[in-house]
């Protein structure tokens, strides 16, 4: 007897949704590096933050090997294991960081909580997609369950920050891992033995390739995480990891060649959408990542602490709110993807506008909350569009395979890379700006005064991050035009040769009578869609 629900029969449906939610919540927060005690950590453990920042990106290298295995895993063993294993092997991770110093420990811990941590996310997932999209449009799935995971996850950081500092970093992870064995009790009493399906083996599944896809992913996020520290191409270490990533990942794609039952099968590399939503994803990690600026602006400049800072997430809850709205109607009058990208581009691009305009020593805090609004539209619409878009149009055994490259290319490879080129330049134009202050400093002895030349290294210092900020956020507006030039320039859907050729004639007044007058309207509604997409 199969059962594709998750609980007992005797367990009332409301009790079910309360359930969902209890799990789910908790199992959305939970990870291996809380970034609201980042920094608590990286100085209690006497660490690099390079060592912090790949333990993070591990995570999600480990959700993507997980993905391509799920349904195996699902067909396989009952999802009440599934949990039972999952929720286990989280809180005994959480218990390991918070009590181990060694960086190797902590990056294997937080790849091992995040191949655990999608394979229950999925469980919990699965249901509530039939209870809010029964029609199946992902759409609606998307604008509510994106919204839902992001507002979590902001509201999270704060709740975070404040435990860390009232009590010690390691407290965050002995609460979580406590919460999850809660959840483990849970699932003991309430959820099923059944199985979801007829039972299949696991011996199909290629390690090779899976080895090989972790070995790669893992060699590329050293190079991008290390190579500030280790000064670039200059290091033999980034170096080899370069070429070794390379081959690794040619090995990987050469592999799939030859298995009845590829890791990541090649056929997806020729879909259009996929290529091209690589290339958004990209894009969309160069806007994520430039919240580093805003945080060095806010605890370097404005000296925030890590509360303060991290209570800004809550004014992005609007912002995502908004942007959900946005989308849903957005989709409900099914108008052009394309445009609903651009639309979340361009109000991450107004965020960074205004926060150019507010760089300086003696701004309130309450002035970025507008911004962070801004920050938070943006990235709910483009997180739901450019997700759909990657993911639209492929079978069941390429979806899982698409979203296990998408999820390491959005969260991690995009991010890290942008995160790499904003510190790099970040640097240079910090020794500019120093280099530009002391061209005007007079050749006196500082000795003096208070603090000497100390005092004055400090404040020249300041203003050269306050300057390198301000110059950042001016190339980053730069850069986000050009991507929605970019975006504009892609071809979302097939080409209508018949339309353009309407639309030429249109643009020079020539006649077009003879033409079917469905596609003439057709070809006017899609030019005032577009206009009024772009004048959002």
């Amino acid at each position: 007897m199969y059962n594709k629900g998750l609980f007992k029969d005797w367990v009332p449906k409301p009790v079910m949704l309360l359930l969902i939610l209890a799990y789910l919540f908790p199992i959305l927060i939970v990870g291996g590096i809380y970034t609201a005690n980042f920094r608590e950590m990286m100085s209690d453990l006497a660490m690099y933050s390079e060592y912090l920042s790949f333990a993070n990106y591990a995570s999600f290298i480990g959700m993507g090997t997980a993905l391509p295995l799920l349904l195996r895993f699902k067909m396989r063993f009952r999802s009440k294991e599934l949990m039972i294993t999952s929720l286990s092997t989280i809180a005994l991770c959480s218990v390991v960081i918070a009590t181990t110093d060694s960086p190797y420990v902590i990056i294997f811990s937080n790849f091992v909580i995040g191949f655990f941590k999608i394979i229950a996310i999925i469980e919990f997932v699965l249901p509530l997609l039939h209870i809010l999209s029964p029609d199946g449009d992902r759409t609606k799935f998307y604008t509510i369950f994106y919204p839902l995971s992001i507002t979590t996850a902001q509201l999270s950081t704060y709740l975070f920050a404040k435990i860390a500092y009232n009590l010690e970093w390691e407290s965050v992870y002995l609460v979580m891992a406590i919460i999850m064995l809660i959840l483990v009790l849970v699932s003991v009493i309430f959820m099923h033995n059944l199985r979801f399906s007829r039972k299949l083996p696991l011996y199909q599944i290629d390690l090779l390739s899976m080895l090989l896809f972790v070995t790669s992913f893992f060699l590329l996020t050293y190079v991008l995480v290390f190579a500030k520290q280790q000064d670039w191409f200059a290091s033999p270490y980034i170096q080899g990891s370069s070429v070794g990533f390379i081959i690794t990942f040619a090995l990987l794609l050469w592999r799939q060649k030859g298995v009845k039952r590829p890791f990541v099968p090649l056929t997806i590399f020729k879909k259009k959408n996929f290529i091209q939503g690589v290339t958004l994803l990209m894009g969309l990690g160069m806007l994520l990542a430039s919240a580093t600026i805003q945080n060095t602006f806010t605890v370097g400049i404005l000296g925030l602490n890590s509360v303060t800072n991290n209570l800004l997430n809550y004014a992005m809850v609007p912002g995502l709110v908004i942007g959900a709205i946005y989308a849903r109607k957005w989709y409900a009058k099914r108008l052009p993807t394309k445009f609903l990208i651009i639309s979340g581009m361009v109000f991450y691009t107004l965020h960074f506008v205004m926060m150019y305009f507010l760089i300086s020593p003696n701004v309130d805090v309450y002035y970025l909350i507008i911004p962070s609004i801004l920050r938070g539209m943006g990235m709910v619409i483009l997180f739901i569009s450019i997700w759909f878009y990657t993911l639209d149009g492929f079978d069941m055994a390429e979806t899982l395979a698409v979203a296990s490259l998408a999820i390491v290319i959005r969260s991690m490879v995009s991010v890290a890379f942008a995160g790499a080129i904003y510190s790099w330049i970040f640097y240079k134009l910090q020794l500019q700006g120093l280099e530009n202050i002391a061209h005007h400093l007079d050749a006196i002895s500082l000795s003096p005064y208070r603090g000497g030349g100390l005092a004055v290294y400090g404040r020249s210092r300041l203003q050269a991050v306050l300057t390198a900020s301000k110059a950042l956020y001016g190339y980053t507006i730069i850069a986000s035009m050009l991507l929605i030039i970019y975006t504009l320039m892609l071809r979302f859907e097939k080409t209508h040769y018949r339309r353009i050729i309407l639309i030429r004639k249109l643009i020079k007044g020539e006649s077009i009578k003879g033409y079917n007058h469905s596609a003439r309207k057709a070809t006017v509604q899609s030019i005032s869609d577009s206009a009024g997409a772009v004048a959002v």
